[in-house]
């Protein structure tokens, strides 16, 4: 083939050198288009199927700025999950940084004088909606750019790192942080609204505006008084007046101020993530935190065999096998039961058909996280149950077994991860 190829430009001449090397050009233009901007995997704890995938882009960071880019991302990174609960849940997550080039370096400052702008890739902007420290970036660009570089299971919740060292941020679809000193507490911050469904736990003055004549949607505010009915009643102790004085820190109540409310909207704790950069979320938001985490990744990480339904003979035995994720310093419990009768623990169960009827039966194993994060789970998010339906034949009489083919034998599937949208059992 080297021969052919040499007698090819040999016989262009330079002008078929010209159309190869312009074809080359086309065509890694054609792949950049196609695949879009580099990804780097930074965090590979398993399937994206069953993982939380993190995705972080930066704005304003020039090609010459990458290296600093990946400094930045490496801090927030090691930051964001040295912090509860997210240390405790790390091997949950995916971490995967998109290297995004911007013609001109830092942000938007439209409320300097005079206006500074900036050509940067996702247009991040401060002064957003008049208020100074909040940053707006185009989340139309973004969704293009994760979209044509990292599959859809990939890019659950994305980051955006700003490169600008003035204090600033937003939340919401996407969290915006400047490379502010502060930068990990920020964006943990604004993880809560964005990942966790969060609100903010001060007050006022406007904007943003005050509304206490309805109830909040996010688990974090309320302006329910009586004890029974407030979302984090459990974990209120009997001896906690209601409403709560303060300033204990860490002791959960009801304390007046929240969602940008002085008064008629109450939080769950005196201080906490939400309401200032420095504290821990503190028990009511760490709890939300942990079960928006099982929203996306199942307790069962893969189950073997792979299939639901398995066929034995009388004189057979099978292995199945749960596999579980494992949060740091702690277990999941997984219980087996057949027939609803319990049948064994522990991520192994060898089920002997030799002592079974002939007929279908059910198996089904129940992985539950039993962390002291989490005191009410009304949804069972933290719990996961597989059902396998196994039928077993009688022995085959050993006349017809030298005639006829041998029964049917279950044969164990290989680890297949759930997709994120399907919870069977």
């Amino acid at each position: 083939m080297k021969d052919g190829e040499e007698r090819v430009s040999l016989a262009g001449g330079q002008g078929a050198r010209t159309s190869v090397a312009g074809l080359a050009i086309l065509l890694l233009c054609l792949s950049r288009v196609a695949w879009g901007e580099p990804v780097t995997v930074i965090r590979d704890n398993g399937d994206p199927a069953n993982r939380v995938d993190m995705v972080v882009l930066g704005d304003g960071y020039t090609a010459g700025e990458l290296g600093k880019y990946a400094t930045d991302v490496e801090t927030f990174v090691q930051g964001t999950f040295a912090q509860e609960p997210f240390k405790e849940y790390a091997r949950y997550f995916n971490v995967h940084r998109v290297d995004v080039v911007s013609n001109e370096s830092g942000a938007d400052h439209p409320e300097r004088e005079p206006p500074v702008f900036k050509d940067t890739a996702l247009d991040a902007t401060y002064n957003c909606a008049g208020i100074q420290r909040l940053i707006c970036v185009d989340v139309s660009k973004i969704n293009t750019v994760v979209s044509r570089s990292l599959s859809a299971a990939a890019r659950d919740v994305i980051v955006v790192l700003v490169n600008d060292v003035e204090y600033g941020g937003s939340g919401g679809a996407v969290a915006v942080a400047s490379v502010h000193p502060a930068v990990v507490e920020l964006v943990l911050h604004e993880l809560g609204h964005s990942f966790g469904l969060l609100a903010d736990e001060y007050g006022g003055p406007p904007p943003p505006a005050c509304n206490a004549s309805v109830e909040p949607v996010e688990a974090n505010a309320t302006k329910e008084t009586k004890r029974e009915l407030i979302k984090w009643t459990s974990w209120i102790d009997l001896s906690t007046p209601i409403p709560t004085p303060g300033p204990d820190p860490g002791v959960p109540g009801l304390y007046e101020g929240a969602r940008y409310c002085d008064t008629g909207l109450h939080r769950p704790t005196y201080n906490s993530k939400m309401r200032s950069l420095g504290p821990s979320y503190e028990q009511i938001n760490t709890e939300q935190l942990v079960k928006r985490v099982y929203n996306w990744a199942s307790p069962i990480d893969a189950v073997e065999p792979s299939a639901s339904t398995v066929v034995l003979s009388q004189g057979q035995s099978q292995t199945f096998d749960a596999h579980v994720l494992q949060p740091a310093t702690h277990s999941l419990t997984v219980v087996w039961r057949l027939d609803g009768q319990l049948a064994g623990t522990g991520s192994q169960y060898v089920l002997d058909a030799s002592s079974l009827t002939a007929g279908t039966h059910v198996l089904k194993v129940k992985v539950k996280d039993h962390t002291t994060f989490v005191r009410s789970d009304p949804a069972s998010v933290l719990r996961e149950v597989w059902t396998w339906d196994v039928t077993v034949v009688g022995m085959p009489d050993l006349v017809e077994t030298a005639v006829t083919s041998p029964p049917a034998t279950a044969v164990p599937g290989s680890n297949r991860a759930r997709s994120k949208s399907v919870r069977p059992g």
